[in-house]
C-alpha cells in the first residue's frame, strides 16, 4: 500500500516519499525496542527498493533528506542486533543505488552498482567505506552537514554503543580532507552547546577534528560563529579555543588565515565579494587574541611572531588614524563593549607576552609607549617607542621584523607606510639589523623619497643619518646621497633644515677617501645657502663648510674643489660682517682652512686676527692676479639680501676696479653697470655708497686721461689665475 501511496502519475514522488520518511524515522531513533527499529528498518528498506525500480523520480530535486537518513542508516549498520544491522545494510544499499541512478555520470553507473552488490547486506565496516565514499562524491554541501549533525548527535547519547558508533563513523568520514560542506554555523553552535556533554576520549577527538578542519577550511565562519556563541553566552567557554589551538598544524594554517583577513579596512572594499561570509579585521584581531591566549603553542607564536606583530601594529595604525568610519560600518559583527583600538593593542601585548617578550611589553609601558600609540596627535611617537624596546632589549625577532617591514614598503601606495618607516627607522640603530641591510633594501627606501610628503622624508632622511653613524655602510651610503642632495632644494624649509643637519652628520662621519666625489659635490650644493635669507639655514650651511674643509689635504685639492673653493673666499670675508653673529665667527676658522690648503701662508695670519676691512686690503695686495676674480665675486654678493654685505661689496669691487688695466675693459664695463644698477638698492648706504664709488672711480679714469703719466699707465696685466 505504500508504494502506491508514494507514486505520482507514472513514478515515484519523492517528496511524498519524504513525508512518510519523516513519520517512520522517529520509530528507529526514539524506540528502545529492537522489534519496532527492525520494522521500521525493513518499511524503509521496501520503499528504497522500491524507489530504485524507476528510472525516472518526480521532485527528485526537492528530496532533501540523503543526509540525515545516510547518517542514521549507517550508525544503525553497526547496531549490535543482527537483525537490526542486516536491514540497515539492506536499507543503506537501496539509499546508495537510487543516489548512483540519479546522480551520477552514466558511464560511471554500472561499475559503481557492481561494487555496491558486493557488499550487500555485508559487514559494517565495508558499508562505513561505501558510506564514506558517497559522502565526498553523491551528497550536496548540506547533505554532508546532515550526516555530521546525526552523527554528533549520536556522541552526546547516554548509550556508549552509540557513541562508539558514531565515533567510528566519523573517523571515517573525515580520514582524508575536508570537503565542501554547508551550514557551517549549525555545526559550530551544535558544538559549543554540547561540547560539555561529550566526555568519551574517542567521541571527543572526533568532535575535536570536526571543529580542528572546518576552522582550517572555513575560518571566518567558525570564527564569527564562535564569537556570536560567546556574546550571547555569559558562560565565556574556552574550550573551543583551546581546540583550535591543539592541533600544531592547523593553528598556523587559521593564523595564516586570519592574517589574511588583517588588511586595512580600505584594501578590503576593493576585494571581490564571496560566497562565503568574510570575517572583518576586526574580528580577526579577536580570534587571533583568543588563540594566543592558548599556552600549548609557545613555538607556532614564535614561527608567525613577525608578520602578526606587523599586521597588528599596522591595524592598530588603521584603527587610529583612519578606521572611523569603517569601523562604524562593521558595527553588526562588533559587539557594543568591545573597543577596537584597544583590543587589537591587547592582542598585540599577548602576542608580545606569548613569544616571550613580557620584559618588552612593561618597558614600553613604563615609557608611555602604550598610551600614545592609541593617540592620533602622538601614533607615531608610540611605534617609535616600541620599536626602540625591540632594539634596547635585544629582541631576536628585530631582523625579520626589518625585512618583512621592507617587503612592505615595497608597495610605494601602501596605506600605512608611515608607520613601516618610523619602524624600520628605528630598527636601523641596532647594529644586527643594520648587518642585513643590502642594495635592494637601500633601492626600496630610495624610491620613497619621491613620495616628496615631509614626513616621510623625514624619516627617510633620519635612516640616513643612522646609517652614517654605523660608519661601516658606506656602499649603502652612495646610492642615497644623490636622494639627500637633492632635498637641499625642496620647498619645505623644514625639510631643507633637517637635510642640512643630516648633510652635517654626513661629512662628520664619512672619510675623503671614500667619499670625496660625494664631498666635492657637496660643497658646489652649499655655496648657494651662504646667501639665504633664513639665519638658521645659513649657519648650518657655512658649519657643514667648516667641517668638509677640515677634511680636504692641500696636496688632494685639484679642480673642480680648488675653483670652488677659491670662488668663495670674497663671500667668506664678507660674511665676517653677517648680522648673525654665529656666521661672522664662523667664516674667520674657515678662512683661515682655506689659506692652509691653498698655500696662503702670509694671509693666514691676517685672517686669523684683522678686520674685514683689512683682510680685503691685505687679499687684493697679495694676490693680485686673482683681481678679476675676486671682482665677479663681488658682483654676485650685490644680490646678497644682507644690506652690510652689499655695502662691503660695492666698496670692495670700487677698490679692486681702480687696480686693473686697460687690457680689462670689458669686465669693467660689467662692473660699472652693475654698479650703476646698485645705486637704486633700497638700503641708502648701499645705495650712496655706490654713487660716490662711481664717482670716484670716474674722477679717476678722467685724471687718467688728463694725465697720461698717471699710475694708471703702469698698471700691468693681471689675468693669470694661480
Amino acid at each position: 500500500m505504500l508504494h502506491a501511496l508514494v507514486m505520482d502519475g507514472t513514478g515515484p514522488n519523492m517528496l511524498i516519499l519524504q513525508n512518510f520518511l519523516e513519520i517512520i524515522l522517529p520509530w528507529l531513533t526514539l524506540s528502545d525496542k529492537v522489534h519496532e527499529q527492525t520494522r521500521a528498518l525493513g518499511t524503509i528498506s521496501r520503499m528504497l527498493r522500491f524507489v530504485c525500480n524507476f528510472p525516472e523520480l518526480s521532485h527528485v530535486m526537492e528530496f532533501s533528506m540523503s543526509g540525515k537518513l545516510m547518517g542514521l542508516l549507517g550508525l544503525s549498520c553497526m547496531n549490535p542486533s543482527y537483525e537490526l544491522g542486516v536491514g540497515a545494510s539492506e536499507a543503506l544499499h537501496y539509499l546508495f543505488k537510487i543516489l548512483v541512478l540519479h546522480r551520477s555520470m552514466k558511464q560511471e553507473t554500472e561499475s559503481i552498482l557492481k561494487d555496491l552488490q558486493k557488499h550487500f547486506r555485508g559487514e559494517w565496516f565495508a558499508n562505513i567505506q561505501d558510506l564514506t565514499m558517497f559522502f565526498r562524491k553523491f551528497l550536496s554541501p548540506e547533505e554532508r552537514t546532515d550526516v555530521l549533525m546525526v552523527s554528533m548527535e549520536a556522541l552526546t547519547s547516554a548509550s556508549r554503543h552509540d557513541v562508539c558508533a558514531a565515533s567510528k563513523m566519523l573517523t571515517m568520514i573525515l580520514k582524508s580532507s575536508m570537503p565542501e560542506i554547508g551550514k557551517v554555523p549549525e555545526i559550530i553552535q551544535f558544538i559549543y552547546h554540547n561540547m560539555s556533554s561529550i566526555t568519551e576520549d574517542t567521541a571527543q577527538a572526533a568532535i575535536k577534528k570536526i571543529l580542528h578542519l572546518l576552522a582550517q577550511t572555513y575560518t571566518d565562519e567558525v570564527i564569527l560563529t564562535l564569537f556570536k556563541m560567546e556574546d550571547h553566552s555569559q558562560r565565556g567557554a574556552r574550550k573551543p579555543w583551546e581546540i583550535l589551538a591543539s592541533f600544531p598544524k592547523g593553528y598556523e594554517v587559521i593564523m595564516e588565515n586570519l592574517l589574511h583577513r588583517l588588511t586595512p579596512y580600505q584594501k578590503s572594499r576593493g576585494q571581490g565579494a564571496s560566497h562565503r561570509t568574510e570575517i572583518s579585521p576586526l574580528i580577526a584581531t579577536r580570534a587571533i587574541h583568543e588563540l594566543l591566549l592558548e599556552p600549548s603553542r609557545r613555538m607556532e607564536v614564535q614561527v608567525l611572531f613577525s608578520s602578526l606583530f606587523m599586521a597588528l601594529l599596522l591595524q592598530i595604525s588603521f584603527l587610529v588614524l583612519e578606521g572611523a568610519a569603517e569601523i562604524i560600518q562593521d558595527q553588526q559583527h562588533v559587539t557594543e563593549w568591545v573597543d577596537p583600538v584597544s583590543s587589537t593593542v591587547e592582542a598585540l601585548k599577548t602576542l608580545m607576552r606569548s613569544a616571550g617578550y613580557g620584559d618588552h611589553v612593561s618597558y614600553v609601558q613604563k615609557l608611555g609607549g602604550w598610551e600614545t600609540l592609541t593617540s592620533p596627535e602622538m601614533h607615531y611617537k608610540g611605534v617609535a617607542v616600541l620599536a626602540r624596546a625591540m632594539v634596547l632589549k635585544s629582541c631576536w625577532h628585530s631582523r625579520p621584523i626589518f625585512s618583512l617591514t621592507v617587503r612592505i614598503l615595497q608597495e610605494l601606495d601602501h596605506a600605512n607606510h608611515l608607520t613601516a618607516l618610523v619602524f624600520v627607522t628605528e630598527l636601523l640603530q641596532c647594529p644586527d639589523v643594520a648587518a642585513t641591510v643590502d642594495e635592494v633594501t637601500v633601492h626600496i627606501l630610495a624610491d620613497w623619497f619621491q613620495y616628496e610628503e615631509p614626513a616621510t622624508v623625514k624619516l627617510l632622511l633620519r635612516a640616513v643619518e643612522i646609517f652614517a653613524k654605523h660608519r661601516n655602510m658606506v656602499p649603502q651610503l652612495r646610492i642615497l646621497e644623490p636622494y639627500v642632495l637633492n632635498c637641499c632644494h625642496s620647498a619645505d624649509s623644514d625639510i631643507v633644515m633637517e637635510t642640512l643637519l643630516v648633510l652635517r652628520c654626513l661629512v662628520e662621519n664619512l672619510t675623503w677617501q671614500d667619499s670625496s666625489s660625494f664631498l666635492v659635490q657637496l660643497a658646489f650644493t652649499l655655496a648657494p645657502f651662504f646667501e639665504e635669507k633664513s639665519e638658521h639655514l645659513r649657519l648650518a650651511a657655512f658649519e657643514i663648510y667648516r667641517s668638509l674643509l677640515a677634511k680636504v689635504r692641500r696636496k688632494v685639492l685639484v679642480f673642480p674643489l680648488k675653483h670652488q673653493v677659491l670662488n668663495l673666499v670674497v663671500p667668506l670675508v664678507l660674511h665676517m660682517e653677517d648680522v648673525n653673529i654665529d656666521v661672522a665667527q664662523i667664516c674667520r676658522p674657515i678662512l683661515r682652512r682655506v689659506a692652509t690648503i691653498l698655500g696662503w701662508w702670509k694671509l693666514k695670519a691676517i685672517f686669523a686676527k684683522r678686520d674685514t676691512w683689512t683682510i680685503l686690503r691685505a687679499l687684493l695686495e697679495q694676490k693680485a692676479n686673482k683681481a678679476l676674480w675676486f671682482l665677479k665675486q663681488c658682483e654676485a654678493l650685490f644680490n646678497s639680501p644682507q644690506a652690510r654685505i652689499r655695502q662691503a661689496a660695492v666698496w670692495f669691487a670700487g677698490q679692486i676696479i681702480q687696480t686693473l688695466g686697460t687690457e680689462d675693459t670689458n669686465e669693467i664695463e660689467e662692473a660699472y653697470s652693475a654698479l650703476r644698477h646698485m645705486q637704486e638698492d633700497g638700503d641708502p648706504m648701499v645705495s650712496c655708497l655706490a654713487r660716490q664709488t662711481l664717482y670716484v672711480l670716474e674722477a679717476k679714469e678722467k685724471q687718467l686721461v688728463d694725465t697720461p703719466t698717471s699710475c694708471f699707465c703702469s698698471r700691468r696685466s693681471r689675468k693669470s689665475w694661480f
